[in-house]
């Protein structure tokens, strides 16, 4: 891959790791540890990351011991190569154990270098939220996760919190980090994990200096616009959603990819997304028939 050109920030973009803290297998058919360590070797040859991102879906389990190994493998990735490591929570993570390992998701900042944080309690309900800056870049964290449910929602907290971290211009513009992705659901399993609400997002995000939304959630590349603001949606570490089945079922392939996203100073954007080779590559890791996926769709979604 080539290298940046002077001035960008390459981010890593990462998501829906699905890390285990007994090591079971995801859906019972992915070892996850291992795909994310495959993952990140074979990335090890790309150059000139300035920031690695976790958006959402860390753990699978909720764990402490899951969130310990995304600190030790990807922010042992990122601390190699003084990069800045950030997380955010999806609908699978649990806040209290997010919180005790990854503090407000910004591990680690500019060069790699550990951040410091104090030790609060914070009741589940309150949203993870934090802000750094990267190279120039304000990075904003937005915690999208209803605890209990599947789909997404930025609540009156979250907003705010983006609302005030946007408020003055950052040096080259910001980075905002969530899970649901604020665009069309590729299936009716998805749809109804949808986020709930994001043309609430997207009047916070229109006229801002927000360069790019980084997501995840879909488990396949997807790449929109809202409020003039590109968004971009990893594929997942966990498996890979086979997007041209029939809507109303839900499949997913083996497979491991992330985004490479190179964001330049006057905001010129692009983004090359990367698979990893594997022999097993393509065979079903997951497929849920028609009346499986509805029935999840009408426990996890909106009353």
């Amino acid at each position: 891959m080539q290298t940046p050109a002077p001035g960008t920030l390459r981010i890593l973009h990462l998501s829906d790791t699905h890390l285990t803290g007994d090591g079971a297998l995801h859906q019972g058919t992915v070892d996850t540890t291992a795909a994310l360590e495959a993952l990140l070797d074979h990335l090890g040859a790309v150059d000139g990351v300035g920031l690695v991102v976790v958006s959402g879906d860390v753990s699978e389990d909720g764990s402490p011991e899951s969130y310990a190994t995304v600190r030790r493998l990807v922010g042992g990735w990122a601390a190699r190569r003084g990069a800045a490591f950030v997380a955010v929570p999806g609908n699978h993570d649990q806040r209290a154990g997010f919180r005790r390992v990854l503090f407000d998701g910004h591990v680690l900042g500019e060069g790699g270098q550990e951040l410091l944080h104090t030790m609060e309690h914070h009741d589940p309900s309150v949203p993870v939220r934090g802000r750094s800056l990267v190279a120039g870049r304000r990075v904003v964290t937005v915690d999208t996760s209803v605890p209990g449910a599947g789909y997404g929602e930025v609540g009156a907290a979250a907003l705010e919190h983006l609302r005030t971290a946007l408020a003055e211009p950052a040096p080259h513009g910001s980075v905002v980090v969530l899970h649901h992705p604020p665009l069309p659901a590729p299936t009716s399993l998805h749809d109804a994990l949808k986020l709930r609400n994001p043309g609430e997002l997207a009047a916070v995000l229109r006229d801002s200096d927000v360069r790019v939304v980084l997501a995840g959630h879909y488990h396949h590349h997807f790449a929109g616009s809202l409020a003039g603001v590109p968004v971009l949606v990893a594929p997942g570490v966990a498996n890979d959603a086979d997007v041209t089945g029939p809507y109303d079922e839900e499949t997913a392939l083996v497979g491991t990819g992330a985004l490479v996203v190179d964001v330049a100073e006057d905001g010129l954007l692009w983004s090359t997304p990367v698979r990893v080779p594997r022999p097993d590559a393509d065979q079903r890791a997951l497929h849920l028939d028609a009346e499986t996926s509805a029935r999840i769709a009408a426990d996890s979604g909106p009353a």
